[in-house]
């Protein structure tokens, strides 16, 4: 007596996402405390420049359409550096520093000195 199986058997291909871009770099493990706040420092620097450019709209001199689409995502990619190297700070006994508040600091920075960079109205009198 014959047995026939009959069907169809499909296997999904296994896709992997790509790992999330720009957390941890394999060098950030091995680095001291004062090198892991010099890293967040300069992430959060970016991380306040993009906010600020997302906000102020088109940048004159960057002649990039693409600006608009990419920024969003460096954003992102940059909080969550941010995050990762809190993590890390604190996994390894360092002063912490919370990505929010320097995020915000920094931003206001970049505005204050943005105002203050306009070029003033010259007064011309006749004299």
């Amino acid at each position: 007596m014959p047995l026939l199986l009959a069907g169809c058997v499909t296997d999904q291909p296994l896709v992997i996402d790509p790992p999330p871009p720009y957390m941890l770099l394999p060098v950030d493990e091995s680095m001291s405390c004062n090198a892991i706040a010099g890293s967040f420092r300069f992430s959060v620097k970016r991380a306040a420049r993009l906010e600020y450019w997302l906000a102020a709209g088109s940048l004159a001199g960057y002649d990039s359409d693409r600006f608009p689409l990419d920024a969003p995502k460096q954003l992102v990619d940059e909080r969550r550096r941010l995050d990762a190297l809190t993590d890390l700070q604190r996994t390894k006994g360092c002063t912490v520093m919370e990505p929010g508040p320097a995020v915000a600091e920094e931003r206001e920075r970049l505005e204050e000195s943005a105002r203050n960079s306009r070029p003033q109205q010259v007064l011309r009198s006749k004299g």
